[in-house]
């Protein structure tokens, strides 16, 4: 799976005073983390968003350094 090297947060925008965040990114998040970490939607969900965020930089990171791959 390729990674998503800080493309997710690029499309957030606000409007009317609050911080709106698009959805294909939040589909794009939920899929990454749920992919590698077999976490459900709604927990991942229930993250905040900076949370979901660096788990995302997280498993990137994992994923560009194999040697840091921790083995079962």
């Amino acid at each position: 799976m390729p990674s998503l090297s800080g493309g997710i947060c690029r499309g957030a925008t606000t409007g009317g005073g609050a911080l709106s965040y698009p959805s294909d990114q939040i589909y794009e998040e939920v899929a990454f983390i749920a992919y590698h970490f077999h976490w459900s939607h709604s927990e991942i969900l229930a993250l905040e968003h900076k949370t979901r965020q660096r788990w995302v930089r997280e498993i990137n990171q994992i994923n560009q350094h194999p040697e840091l791959k921790l083995n079962p």
